[in-house]
């Protein structure tokens, strides 16, 4: 017998809804996966009760084989989902978990019994009976008939999906504290080679190698140097992987999967501009990688000799741009690489596209390379799938999680690439690895970032920072509303990156866009607080939007090939300021705000444009070196530029007071980041308090200038994750 049941389960401040599938926190929806909502509500169907992990995971996961990893994954969302409540969820040593919470049962109006017969689980609408109560009764009944009927029309074909295979889902393959990455496959599709470290200042990287579905990774290296981007050779007998040896030098080095000693095949003292990566031919005869290997030469591509004697060029990359990650097709006659902009990254105006180099058989470059990615997209890692005719990569937002899609090539010699999907699963995924068997790992940032407060006093008081918006996911570009009731900001905490509005104190946040997944941030309300503001890749390159939260009403404002962000209204709203780099580099620009051809302000770059309160000045940001920014302002009639302030952490982490500049301001380390103060009369800076967190994306200063919004990241490492059957 199968229990349908609107129960309510309460416990603390927490609400479970069943029926609506909500958990909440004093009326607040906290977001929860489907599988960690399973776990929590198995939990509180039984407080109390000691679970042995053995029967959480049977439960979890019936007829599916996982390993503790995967229980453990959940454990530690659904902790942080709790906040002050994760000491309810008690572990058992040696055991499993059991649930402290006194748990109360709210029973809803309306249930329904199903009762199902042996043998009559499918289908058999005669095996029907139901119990409803409530005003409801007919519809309850209703739906129920419907749901029955459905399943009997669709018997036949669960049946061929359970034949065909189940569902393809990703599952987590490791659950270590700091940072796995670069995952290698191998070629049987048995074992995993990756690289892992602690996440502590003195941890060290090395390889390690995982077999699937059985213990623990054993270590391969030991070197207290860095071990970076294993790669399998084509008979799984060795391994190859890149050694930093110091800022400016690494070596390319091979040794047996299975342990033993290491040979060097090459040393590199220049250092390395382009991501570290390796690739093996399909002969098992060269490694192929992508490096600058002198000064005066261009970067490209490159082959070097197993036996350590030839080298030789494969690309030459143009000027300011460099090839990266190498991976060859499963027949040999193509080279998928990545060619990105040198010294950029997505947030700094970085692009990188997928391309294809058709290879002869004496390993030559028998054509040009073709682009199969977007242009302006920035494209992180890619694989071949399994049967060669396409190829899975990870794309990056501006700001927000990169994702998994996948590209089909539907044509001879790759012409007539199909249009990118996104893929079911790999969200925030970066290294991904295929074997041929349709094994899929990658990598998967385990990243929680929040919005805090700080109430602003004055300059002798010590303010302390405390949370406001916060979830298992990322929350980060707030914007107070004119009247300070309400806070625009961006949150991925529905599976995408969205804009959201909650009150002024964090509470009851409203989704208020929902487009599929692009990038969408920088949300920034209008003066007269009837419309926001922001930039997203909807269509593609990113541009401005502006949006009526109460109606939905959504109007595209620039439609350039270009990308378009950080926009920022004028004080009196007539305008829009925002950062472009239509021009070849990143420089403010101006439009109208009902509409109209946009005008060039500055000449020697700048991005986050901000007018000062009287609106005489423009305050904007201009990249110092790479994730380093200083603050610059100059007369918004015209004028002089002047530079205010250096150390800037990230190019929207600023805002704009009557009587001075408050910054997010970036240390050696994340532990020095802090919030600090320029006067504008005096230039005098003072840092009002020490974050000891890692800075993200926006700031935002109440209309009353009481009180600054800012985002940090709170917590942050990266696991693997495993799909089979991938095809």
């Amino acid at each position: 017998m199968s229990l349908i049941s609107g129960d309510v389960y309460e416990f603390g401040p927490y609400r479970l809804d069943v029926t609506q599938r909500v958990f909440t926190r004093d009326g607040t929806v906290v977001p929860l996966p489907p599988k960690t909502f399973e776990f929590l509500l198995l939990l509180v169907k039984s407080p109390g009760r000691a679970f042995s992990k053995q029967e959480l995971m049977t439960t979890l996961w019936p007829e599916t084989f996982v390993e503790e990893a995967n229980l453990s994954f959940q454990t530690s969302v659904l902790r942080k989902a709790l906040g002050g409540g994760a000491h309810w969820l008690e572990t058992i040593p040696k055991h499993g978990y059991r649930f402290a919470a006194d748990v109360r049962i709210v029973p809803s109006a309306d249930q329904v019994e199903v009762a199902l017969p042996e043998g009559r689980r499918q289908g058999g609408r005669d095996a029907l009976r139901w119990a409803v109560g409530g005003r409801r009764k007919w519809l309850v009944a209703l739906a129920v008939a419907s749901a029955l009927s459905l399943a009997s029309y669709l018997g036949f074909s669960r049946s061929r999906t359970a034949t065909s295979g189940r569902p393809i889902v990703a599952v987590p393959l490791t659950g270590y504290d700091g940072f796995a990455m670069a995952p290698a496959i191998s070629p049987d599709g048995s074992k995993v080679a990756f690289s892992w470290f602690n996440g502590t200042r003195d941890g060290n990287r090395d390889i390690y190698i995982r077999v699937i579905g059985a213990g623990q990774a054993d270590r391969l290296t030991t070197s207290p140097d860095r071990d970076q981007v294993p790669a399998w050779s084509p008979d799984g007998r060795f391994l190859a992987f890149m050694r930093s040896t110091s800022p400016s030098a690494e070596d390319l080095l091979i040794m047996p999967s299975s342990g033993g000693d290491e040979r060097r095949i090459a040393t590199f003292a220049v250092p390395r501009r382009s991501a570290p990566n390796l690739a093996w031919t399909p002969d098992g005869r060269w490694i192929v990688l992508g490096r600058q290997l002198a000064p005066e030469e261009p970067e490209g591509i490159w082959l070097f000799a197993v036996d350590g004697g030839e080298r030789r060029r494969l690309t030459e990359s143009p000027s300011g741009s460099g090839d990266e990650k190498p991976v060859f097709s499963p027949d040999g006659n193509r080279l998928a690489f990545i060619r990105r902009t040198l010294g950029k990254v997505p947030i700094a105006g970085g692009t990188a596209a997928v391309h294809i180099l058709p290879v002869s058989p004496d390993l030559t470059a028998s054509g040009p390379p073709i682009r199969v990615t977007s242009a302006d997209g920035f494209a992180g890692s890619h694989a071949w799938t399994p049967d060669g005719r396409g190829l899975v990569f990870s794309l990056w937002g501006d700001v927000g999680r990169s994702h998994l899609y996948r590209v089909t090539l539907t044509g001879r010699d790759n012409e007539g690439i199909g249009q990118p999907e996104r893929l079911a699963f790999g969200q925030g995924a970066t290294d991904v690895s295929i074997s041929g068997s349709g094994r899929l790992v990658y990598t998967a940032p385990l990243r929680d970032s929040a919005i805090w407060k700080l109430p602003l006093g004055g300059l002798t008081d010590r303010p302390v920072a405390m949370p406001l918006l916060s979830s298992p996911f990322d929350e980060h570009t707030p914007d107070y509303s004119p009247d300070g009731e309400r806070i625009a900001f961006v949150s991925d905490r529905s599976g995408e990156e969205a804009i959201w509005i909650a009150h002024s104190d964090g509470s009851n946040p409203v989704q208020v866009t929902a487009f599929g997944g692009p990038q969408t941030s920088n949300p920034q309300w209008s003066p007269d607080g009837k419309t926001i503001l922001f930039n997203s890749r909807r269509e593609g390159s990113n541009d401005l939007y502006l949006l009526r939260p109460d109606t939905r009403e959504l109007r595209r404002l620039t439609d350039e090939p270009t990308d378009e962000r950080g926009p920022r209204w004028s004080r009196d709203g007539l305008w829009i300021y925002f950062g472009s780099n239509r021009t070849g580099q990143w420089e403010v620009w101006r439009i109208p705000a009902a509409g109209g051809a946009a005008v060039r302000i500055t000449k020697h770059g700048g991005q986050t444009p901000v007018e000062s309160a009287d609106g005489s000045f423009l305050y904007y940001a201009k990249e110092m070196s790479e994730m380093r920014w200083s603050v610059w302002r100059m007369p918004t009639a015209g004028g002089e530029e002047t530079r205010i302030v250096e150390g800037l952490a990230l190019q929207n982490n600023f805002v704009v007071a009557k009587q001075g500049l408050y910054f997010i301001a970036a240390g050696e380390n994340h532990q020095q980041t802090s919030v600090d103060f320029v006067e504008h009369n005096t230039g005098r800076r003072t840092t009002l308090v020490t974050l000891g967190k890692w800075p993200f994306w926006g700031s935002t200063l109440s209309p009353d200038e009481r009180s600054m919004l800012f985002a940090t990241i709170d917590s942050i490492g990266s696991n693997l994750m495993l799909v089979d059957g991938f095809r």
